[in-house]
């Protein structure tokens, strides 16, 4: 498959780790949200994409009730 935005062949998958956290003040103390996951990434202009387990997903959901962190 292609990269959605240069249209290179050159892409590879990588095994990623993401922390994902609140940047709000009040949410500093909670524990940051560890996704494993496979990352596309393209070798000639960087772009990446990687798809979130949808148990990691929920925790996001409910980490950001409004919509946003």
């Amino acid at each position: 498959m292609p990269c959605r935005i240069c249209n290179s062949e050159r892409v590879s998958t990588f095994q990623g780790e993401l922390s994902a956290s609140s940047p709000r003040l009040e949410d500093v103390k909670k524990q940051p949200i560890y996704v494993c996951e496979q990352l596309l990434v393209c070798l000639d202009c960087g772009f990446s994409e990687l798809k979130i387990p949808p148990g990691k997903l929920e925790m996001l959901k409910l980490a950001a009730p409004d919509g946003e962190f």
